[in-house]
């Protein structure tokens, strides 16, 4: 029995999930060589396969494999219909949308294996499949595409009809025959709006990436930002949405109309000084729930850091000392040095100065000494800052 198009829909709808589409599973032979080339140009990233013959080949991963299922689950969270004003409250950061409720990989994979259960009692017989949701070698953008829940745009996203690209993905591998979709015709409409937005230059082309100057990736990244880069975060903790936000097919997605906002579990701008105490326990019952928490508290706090020290508040100094004297962990000791050079003035210069007495690493230890040889342009502007500049979103 051929499982119909419009019939799987149905299902899925109600799964909840009002994307979907489905594709073939046969190799995707015409990307082999723009894999090559971002390969060979250094363009891929540690969090992704590196041999590109097995992003193309579903049957690897579920031997027999005959169709592709393909998710869509709209992510909407609106900016705070009020903008925190003064200064008592403290600096603020910045999170993605994507990363401010239920995590995405949860929430999806449970609606996929309710599909499942109802595709198992439409179709006769056993059913081999698997579910895969952000964590396959698989190139999910281009599957989407070809099970036609949208198009790609110049900035690299699955940019869909009503929901633009604030969309999240996941596939469904089956044995089973399944009628196809038609794929999405290409329809950027290459105005360069998010190239121009980008601020390190990443979009290098239209539809050509570089992730080591992408300020989402920076965020995830482990280890440390490249000094060069940390100014461009500015209260960046988890994400950037720029290039998303300044696209034309965002506008519909982006009003409070176009689909219903969950509560968020990590605010749109959350305050830093809070970030740098959390315990484990708080994290894992807050942050811990959303797409941000797979990357840790080391890192969360990290960008913390990096972000106090493009506020332009001095009154973030005290904190910012506190961890280059006494936090066990050089990967925070090392960003608090940039951030006190950032920040500048007396205090932090001697905080800077009397870290030279006690610290061992010398790794934090060079970037204490590049901090001190930082010279703040006299009557510089408050860094790029989200509640302060709206530009950088």
């Amino acid at each position: 029995m051929l499982l119909k198009l419009d019939k799987l829909k149905e299902l899925a709808a109600c799964a909840g999930l009002e994307l979907a589409g489905v594709t073939e599973a046969g190799p995707l032979d015409h990307m082999l060589e723009r894999l090559q080339r971002r390969r060979s140009e250094g363009r891929t990233t540690p969090f992704e396969e590196q041999e590109p013959l097995r992003r193309l080949a579903p049957e690897e991963l579920l031997p027999g494999c005959r169709s592709i299922i393909v998710l869509g689950l709209p992510y909407l969270f609106p900016e705070p219909r009020q903008r925190p004003s003064g200064k008592s409250a403290g600096p603020r950061g910045l999170v993605s949308r994507l990363a401010r409720g239920l995590d995405y990989h949860v929430v999806l994979e449970h609606k996929a294996r309710e599909l499942l259960k109802l595709i198992n009692r439409e179709l006769a017989g056993p059913i081999r499949s698997r579910i895969l949701v952000d964590r396959s070698p698989l190139l999910e953008k281009e599957l989407a595409r070809i099970a036609g829940l949208g198009h790609i745009g110049a900035n690299c996203t699955l940019i869909t009809p009503r929901y633009g690209s604030f969309v999240a993905l996941g596939t469904i591998l089956l044995d089973r025959e399944l009628e196809r979709s038609a794929p999405a015709e290409s329809s950027c409409r290459g105005c360069g709006a998010c190239r121009e937005a980008c601020p390190t230059g990443a979009l290098m082309e239209p539809f050509i990436l570089n992730p080591a100057r992408c300020l989402s990736y920076l965020t995830q990244a482990p280890g440390i930002v490249p000094a060069e880069l940390r100014s461009y975060m500015g209260g960046r903790l988890y994400g950037c949405d720029l290039c998303q936000e300044v696209c034309p097919e965002n506008r519909k997605a982006l009003q409070p109309e176009s689909g219903k906002a969950s509560f968020p579990f990590f605010p749109a701008e959350p305050l830093l000084l809070p970030l740098l105490q959390l315990t484990r326990k708080e994290f894992d019952q807050t942050i811990g729930l959303t797409a941000a928490g797979w990357r840790g508290k080391t890192i969360l706090q990290r960008n913390a850091v990096i972000a106090l020290g493009n506020c332009g508040d001095p009154a973030a100094i005290p904190a910012l000392a506190k961890i280059l004297k006494n936090d066990p962990r050089p990967l925070l000791r090392l960003h608090a040095a940039w951030s006190l050079g950032r920040l500048g003035g007396t205090a932090a210069r001697r905080h800077l100065e009397n870290s030279r007495l006690h610290e061992t690493d010398s790794t934090v230890l060079a970037e204490v000494n590049a901090a001190l040889s930082m010279q703040p342009t006299p009557g510089r502007a408050p860094a790029v800052f989200p509640a302060a500049n709206r530009d950088d979103r």
